[in-house]
């Protein structure tokens, strides 16, 4: 019986096609490996995502892991090591020999085009670590090596290209196709000028328009947004394609960037994806652009978004309940609004609100939606009984579903015991060994030392991981518990109590054909402090959640 494979292709950067990494490329030659080798391929996935991230949490990579877990498959084909693990720093690339030797002990398999199968003797999994230390080595190298020239390039006065130009700009290019500057792009200008005209001039009627109103406009008038000008990728964005503008975008990423008074500004963030925080102006360095606006209406804009925001009440949205936690049956979020002479409260699809053909969705009465969602807590936590059963069956599903981390748990066990035993056997001949065999010794040493540390830095966070999700049988009673001391204030709270209580336990609620369709939650309370920030004074007395992490969903 020939064994089942999934194959699996990864790239992340536009430039890997032209390498020879595009995603067809590599499954024809997944493809061929395959059928040399006798599989059965049951599935193909493809990602374009960073190697950083672990394979198991890919958008596509995880449903790999996912048939890899639950016996659809017994083996992944990739075309290379590195399609599969981009160690993101030194001494991460010790995580792919414990990947290995987790799956085989599910009897699964990994196979590259390159190598072959990666086997689990000692000599096979320290070539894999090359492997995936070469390509994090590799990795970095570009990133260092891009961020000095990036750095360069900002400092001699050229802006610093990247994958789209700034929304009213396009890039500008040398003879070798480099880019060097940004010109105007006037289609585009237009609209940026009428936005701050807006804003701070008024509209025909000579009415300032704040940013919500700025962008219902231009929504109604069907320009074009940024989004749909730059064919974003992102999750986010893509749900603006239709047309639709964000008033906070216009705020932050147009009327209160500089660049548009003709200053534009590199190294804003620190580190590579922003997680240092942002740099002080000072430590930014200045590019000067074109302008779009002048340098006096930039600054006069920014003074009335200070203004503004001093005179806008801090409280205006408080009686929505279910503000940022509802969404339409059509994906996009909804938002509380005043409908009628007597002022009634309604939920509406922002897509609908702005665009009326683009959903069909009804809007949502909001008092029976509120209402709703907290009877549906209520009989959440009145029923314990079934609140029994459901978490009996969340703490079996939960235990399925971590077998591969627990398997992966067991091996990074295994080979911490045997670096350990490596550095016994070194310790033990280090004294006597002199010339050429003491400095191997040395360098096996370092090299000894830096598996083991890999491997308890893995074995930590994979505790830590199954640790943050275990639904034991303590936890359970203890989220029993929390729910017989929860159902005692749920009638007496106020609307913050209420808001506190929705949020703390991530409450979410989808809306279809004018009623609530779904309301789902998470208790996720694995310390003092996050378990009572969210606690109402009458539920103080509720007991801490021991790592207790666990989800419902309410299906009408």
């Amino acid at each position: 019986m020939s064994k089942r494979a999934v194959l699996y292709a990864r790239v992340s950067t536009d430039n890997q096609a032209d390498k020879g990494y595009s995603l067809p490329s590599q499954l024809d030659a997944c493809r061929k490996y395959a059928e040399r080798q006798g599989f059965e391929i049951v599935g193909e996935f493809q990602d374009d995502y960073t190697g950083t991230v672990p394979i198991e949490r890919r958008p596509e990579g995880k449903k790999v892991y996912a048939m890899l877990s639950s016996n659809e498959a017994d083996a992944i084909i990739a075309y290379t090591v590195d399609r599969l693990v981009r160690p993101p720093e030194e001494g991460d690339e010790w995580d792919f020999p414990v990947l290995i030797r987790g799956l085989a002990r599910l009897s699964k398999e990994i196979h590259t085009c390159e190598v072959g199968k990666l086997k689990t003797d000692f000599a096979s999994l320290l070539m894999a670590m090359l492997g995936a230390k070469g390509a994090g080595d590799e990795r970095r190298k570009i990133i260092e090596r891009t961020r000095r020239g990036r750095m360069t390039k900002a400092k001699g006065g050229k802006v610093v290209g990247g994958r789209c130009s700034l929304f009213g700009y396009r890039f500008t290019h040398d003879d070798k196709g480099k880019t060097k500057g940004m010109e105007v792009y006037e289609p585009e200008a237009r609209t940026v000028r009428l936005i701050f005209k807006w804003y701070l001039n008024g509209d025909e009627k000579g009415k300032p328009l704040t940013f919500w109103q700025i962008a219902k406009k231009l929504t109604e008038m069907h320009v074009m947004t940024p989004s749909q000008a730059h064919d974003y990728k992102t999750v986010r964005k893509l749900a603006l394609r239709k047309g639709i503008w964000n008033d906070s975008s216009i705020a932050s990423n147009i009327v209160g960037n500089e660049a548009y008074a003709g200053t534009w500004r590199y190294g804003k963030r620190i580190g590579e994806k922003g997680e240092g925080g942002k740099r002080s102006v000072d430590e930014q360095i200045a590019v000067n652009v074109p302008p779009i606006v002048d340098r006096e209406t930039w600054e006069r804009a920014q003074a009335q978004r200070k203004h503004n925001a001093a005179m806008s009440p801090r409280n205006a949205k408080t009686d929505y309940l279910l503000r940022g936690l509802i969404k339409c049956s059509c994906g996009c979020n909804m938002s509380g609004q005043m409908s009628g002479a007597i002022t009634k409260r309604y939920y509406r699809c922002i897509r609908r609100f702005y665009l009326k053909a683009e959903c069909r969705e009804k809007s949502v009465n909001a008092g029976y939606a509120e209402a709703y969602t907290w009877d549906s807590i209520r009989v959440k936590f009145s029923n314990l009984d079934d609140l029994w059963d459901e978490l009996k069956a969340a703490q079996a599903g939960m235990h399925k579903e971590d077998e591969p981390k627990r398997a992966e748990l067991e091996a990074a066990k295994e080979m911490i015991e045997e670096a350990d035993r490596d550095i016994d056997e070194i310790a033990a001949a280090l004294p006597k060994a002199t010339g050429r065999v003491g400095d191997a010794l040395q360098a096996k040493s370092a090299e000894a030392n830096a598996r083991y540390a890999a491997h308890v830095k893995r074995r930590d966070e994979l505790t830590a991981e199954l640790g943050a999700r275990v639904l034991t049988d303590d936890s359970i009673a203890d989220i029993l518990q929390y729910a017989r001391d929860v159902r005692e204030g749920l009638d007496n709270v106020t609307f913050d109590d209420k808001r506190r209580i929705l949020e703390s336990l991530k409450v979410k609620v989808t809306v279809k054909g004018g009623k609530v369709d779904a309301v789902t939650g998470i208790i996720s309370f694995c310390t003092p402090q996050s378990a009572n920030r969210f606690r109402p004074n009458a539920l103080r007395r509720a007991p801490t959640l021991r790592n207790a992490v666990w989800g419902w969903s309410n299906k009408v």
